[in-house]
């Protein structure tokens, strides 16, 4: 559950994005929720559209999509709303006041394989013999 200073964390957050889907005349099928679930798994943070042909409100759809994903509602305006579900794979959004040490554990993990990957580099660079350019000799003058 969200705090009223989380809530507002996400909604500034989510001012400046873009729908990432429509929900059309259908209504929330199976379907549609398996692409929100992929969405939130992804972006953790989703803003959604729906049509004006649709046969729900976009609080109604809100409601039903977040009971239905696990995920919390943020807010609605006119036809679009906003979903938040923390990534069970890759958390990357900080929300303060909450629980993030599931996301610190993610960015040590990313780190430590950036450095690994440094490292592989370094070695391999080391490994292979390094040829220093030569000057040409230039003749001694005699006197």
């Amino acid at each position: 559950m969200l705090t009223g200073k989380q809530r507002s964390f996400l909604k500034s957050l989510t001012n400046t994005m873009k729908p990432v889907t429509q929900l059309g005349k259908e209504g929330v099928t199976e379907a549609f929720l398996i692409e929100v679930d992929h969405l939130l798994e992804h972006h953790e943070l989703i803003k959604i559209s729906v049509l004006n042909n649709s046969m729900c409100t976009a609080k109604e759809a809100a409601n039903e999509i977040a009971e239905k994903t696990d995920a919390e509602f943020v807010q609605a305006i006119g036809n679009r709303f906003t979903l938040y579900r923390q990534s069970r794979t890759n958390p990357t959004l900080e929300i303060p006041g909450a629980d993030n040490s599931r996301v610190h554990n993610n960015r040590l993990k990313q780190l430590q394989v950036e450095r690994e990957k440094q490292n592989k580099m370094q070695k391999q660079s080391t490994g292979k013999r390094i040829r220093k350019s030569v000057k040409p000799k230039t003749p001694k003058t005699s006197k």
